[in-house]
């Protein structure tokens, strides 16, 4: 239980934040031509948490958690439903292609938090809904009849399923099968304008694209441009060797990620072409 003490002294932070603090940040704020929002802006503790851009930000047990906001996943639940039960008599293969890119954007969102039970939660709850809609449909047929019908069975139990005129067969996309991926923290010292750290945002640019399909895509670009080798050594870039993003003109003199600047070199290439600009740098200081 908190103490007497300890409320006193937080409500006494609540108060100096309130009449010191808040003014400070509203006058500094007004001079560049912007204001708070009286609506979202709210003083509370960490323990109490807050919601932030939909999700929820808290302190349990002296350890903070980001999950998915309750707000947000009742929101999310009610576009879901509705999507399904506004469309009672669509075939089942469009109902999916309505539903997955809704779950999987929501999914994708929340995916660097805290948030597997509840997408077990969502998964639960959006397939009691897709059961409903079946079972409206056929009101004569039996438990096992409609299962059989928009159901399939095996590793991943009671999945809703169905073909395409094209024969072609869909599945309703799970939250669950979106993997949880925590979002990996810019060192505090780090800033692409520094000589020394453009090797270190290069290497973050790689773990964001080899985690990105779109992005994988302009690396299958670059490779194919390169004739499928690395500029520096001429071999060939495979799964075995890897491969490292490197720009042609560093972003400290003002290079960007267009496709006409990036290219793709040997780890090791990569570490050596570095290694003498830093050096080459060096030299001139």
């Amino acid at each position: 239980m908190i103490g007497i003490t300890e409320i006193s002294d937080r409500n006494q932070r609540n108060t100096q934040l309130e009449n010191e603090v808040k003014p400070l940040i509203a006058e500094f704020m007004q001079k560049r031509g912007l204001a708070l929002s009286e609506e979202k802006t709210a003083i509370t503790h960490i323990e109490e948490g807050f919601d932030f851009l939909g999700q929820n930000v808290r302190k349990y047990g002296g350890k903070m958690l980001i999950k998915p906001a309750k707000k947000n996943l009742k929101n999310f639940l009610s576009k879901v439903r509705s999507i399904i039960k506004v469309n009672p008599t669509l075939p089942a293969w469009k109902l999916i292609n309505l539903l997955n890119p809704v779950i999987r954007g929501w999914a994708t969102y929340h995916r660097h938090v805290v948030a597997k039970d509840i997408f077990n939660y969502l998964d639960t709850q959006i397939w009691r809904a897709i059961w409903q809609w079946c079972r409206r449909r056929h009101t004569r047929k039996s438990r096992r009849w409609v299962a059989e019908k928009y159901f399939t069975f095996g590793d991943k139990r009671w999945l809703f399923s169905a073909a395409t005129p094209e024969g072609k067969i869909l599945h309703l996309t799970r939250a669950m099968d979106t993997p949880i991926k925590r979002h990996i923290k810019i060192r505090g010292d780090a800033t692409p304008y520094s000589h020394g750290m453009e090797i270190y945002f290069e290497r973050r640019l790689d773990l964001i694209w080899a985690g990105k399909l779109k992005k994988m895509k302009t690396v299958a670009a670059l490779w194919k441009r390169q004739g499928k080798c690395c500029p520096r050594c001429r071999q060939f870039i495979t799964n075995q060797t890897g491969w490292n993003i490197h720009h042609r003109v560093r972003k400290v003199m003002g290079g960007s990620d267009d496709m006409s600047n990036p290219e793709l070199l040997h780890p090791n290439c990569h570490r050596q072409l570095h290694n003498r600009e830093a050096g080459a740098h060096n030299g001139h200081l």
